[in-house]
């Protein structure tokens, strides 16, 4: 095989693999009645409560306007609550609300019986999996 098959070939595996857990976590998000992004925005402010919409932006590589209006609409769903930082007036952080993490604890069992398979897999698969990831992710960055 050639480089530029190779290439190619582990491109589309990327992709295959992208669009299975895109789809996935579609068809999830449609049960819970929310947007995959709001769906991401729910998980990381379970695991970073108290986030700033910089840091919920650059987590989710969005722009800020992006991340603004998605938290707006969690805001009226009553999932999320922004406030003022007690560190720095000019900052909002949001968290879960109660509601937000009942959605969100719905959010992870559907999730976890969707992906159980994966965790059929060896550790060791997966950790030598994850090491492949990031030496491909230093590789890309060092250009």
């Amino acid at each position: 095989m050639g480089n530029y098959e190779k290439v190619h070939q582990i491109m589309k595996s990327f992709k295959e693999v992208n669009r299975a857990l895109y789809y996935m976590l579609l068809e999830e998000s449609d049960e819970l009645n929310l947007t995959v992004i709001q769906f991401q925005v729910l998980y990381f402010l379970d695991q970073s409560p108290n986030a700033s919409l910089g840091q919920l932006s650059e987590e989710l590589l969005v722009g800020n306007s992006t991340m603004s209006g998605i938290v707006e609409r969690l805001v009226k769903a009553g999932l999320i609550e922004r406030e003022r930082s007690a560190s720095d007036r000019r900052t909002l952080t949001m968290r879960l609300t109660p509601k937000g993490n009942k959605k969100k604890d719905e959010a992870y069992q559907l999730l976890k019986e969707r992906l159980s398979g994966l965790l059929e897999m060896p550790d060791k698969e997966i950790e030598f999996l994850l090491k492949v990831h990031q030496d491909i992710l230093d590789k890309l960055k060092r250009g």
